[in-house]
């Protein structure tokens, strides 16, 4: 039987009807008579594609169902980040837009975070981002709470009650206790799974500053009248001073033209005020303390502030009922003008050029300007002052007005702003105000109030 012959459809030659292949130009003329080498190299990977499912799949998930796979990118990274640390109970802090300075001229808004747990707030200081508040309550633990929502943050136990808190080179956070101590925890808030490191200062601490090697700290012992110098994060002791006297309050000052120590401390005699002093020194040389000078500064001082320049400081004395300005210089002087009964607390406001006393007696506020050494005005308040904070631009003072008792039983607190000074809004709080802070560019304080258990957020 003859075959019917076609023209091959490439080079045109006779070839069989339904041949595979030209036998002249060699055109393989069936799709599916192409190699199969290809084929069985595919089929090979998908086998192995086949074997891997098998395998991956034998084993299940301890969470469950993994979710779909997205793009990287770097709004991803940054999330991942976010995530919380080992021993911390939430989210880190978000960052919040800059709120806008002060304005005295409009209402304060306040609104309430409870600390639930049936603890009680002993102090209380804001993020350096003021997005979030370090609180210290009487179970000794040190607490961060976000303000946007009240959200528990973090959580840390310390070796005991914190009375004061401090905030050091932004990152740590030093936990003070007065009485029945002698160290004072020191809290890296970057790193709450870790413990805090104990700086072994010695009975009765008082204060703490940080130098401007941003590593190191200077600290204060009342009872142990010891002034020692420590490093940060390893907390070993650097230097030490013995003084004659209880040291309770240190300042960094400027002197000579370089930073400077300024230890104030007391003498008493049959639990009676019996002078102060406050002794300089560069904490640079060495021996650590060699070269001091002591200046008299009257019976009983109490908190004060540093001057923008860091050459004066103003502080009232409890006893004497005066407000006293220190000017630091190679030959110092000392002013001091009389105040309301009972002076506690003493600020520096309006770029310097007036002074305030809080008199805790008096139930008032003393405006001295520091050019005459005058009182200029007395501010009469709602209740009796405990705390103040004032904002760093030196526009706004917040009073809490929880009163003399320990704990406080007052409530309140006092917006004093303005020029001349004046107390622009008294915001109703809960029973025992006895702490206050207040964000870098002064636009929100918060308020502490022991028998409410709360943290009170007052803002614009």
């Amino acid at each position: 039987m003859s075959q019917q012959r076609v023209p091959c459809p490439a080079c045109k030659a006779p070839i069989v009807h339904g041949a595979r292949k030209c036998r002249a130009c060699k055109t393989w003329l069936v799709q599916e008579a192409q190699p199969r080498a290809p084929r069985v190299i595919l089929g090979g990977l998908a086998l192995v594609g086949t074997i891997f499912a098998v395998v991956v799949g034998g084993r299940e998930s301890p969470v469950g169902e993994a979710p779909p796979l997205t793009n990287l990118d770097p709004s991803a990274s940054s999330a991942a980040a976010g995530a919380p640390r080992p021993g911390s109970i939430g989210p880190e802090i978000e960052a919040e837009p800059e709120p806008l300075p002060a304005d005295p001229q409009k209402r304060w808004k306040v609104r309430e975070i409870r600390l639930g747990d049936n603890v009680h707030p002993l102090d209380v200081v804001f993020h350096p981002k003021g997005t979030s508040v370090y609180v210290s309550a009487d179970d000794a633990s040190l607490r961060e709470y976000r303000l946007k929502t009240g959200e528990l943050v973090h959580k840390a136990s310390m070796p005991a009650q914190g009375d004061e808190l401090r905030m050091l080179f932004d990152r740590y956070v030093a936990v003070l206790r007065h009485e029945d101590a002698a160290r004072i925890p020191v809290m890296d808030t970057s790193a709450w799974d870790r413990d805090p490191v104990l700086l072994n200062v010695g009975k009765s601490p008082g204060e703490i500053v940080p130098m401007p090697d941003g590593r190191s700290v200077v600290a204060s012992t009342i009872d142990g009248k010891r002034v020692a110098r420590f490093d940060l994060p390893t907390g070993v002791r650097l230097a030490d001073i013995t003084f004659p006297h209880a040291t309770g309050q240190l300042f960094l000052v400027r002197a000579e033209n370089r930073p400077y120590i300024a230890a104030m401390g007391a003498l008493s005699h049959g639990g009676r005020a019996a002078g102060a002093w406050i002794d300089l020194f560069d904490p640079s040389e060495e021996p650590f303390g060699a070269t001091r000078r002591s200046i008299f500064v009257g019976r009983e001082p109490r908190t004060g502030a540093i001057s923008r320049d860091g050459g004066s400081l103003f502080f009232p004395d409890r006893v004497s009922n005066k407000a006293v300005l220190l000017d630091i210089a190679a030959t110092t002087e000392v002013k001091s003008t009389p105040v309301g009964l009972g002076p506690s607390q003493g600020f520096l406001l309006h770029d310097d050029r007036l002074g305030v006393t809080l008199d805790s007696k008096a139930r008032t506020v003393t405006v001295v300007d520091l050019a005459t050494m005058k009182v200029t005005s007395t501010l009469m308040l709602d209740g009796v002052p405990c705390a103040g904070a004032a904002s760093p631009d030196g526009r706004t003072l917040f009073v809490a007005l929880g009163g003399t008792e320990r704990p406080p039983k007052g409530s309140g607190v006092a917006v004093i702003a303005g020029d001349p000074l004046r107390v622009v809004a008294t915001l109703p709080t809960g029973p025992g105000v006895c702490a206050v802070d207040v964000t870098r560019d002064g636009s929100r304080a918060v308020v502490a109030s022991y028998y409410d258990k709360s943290v009170l957020v007052i803002e614009q």
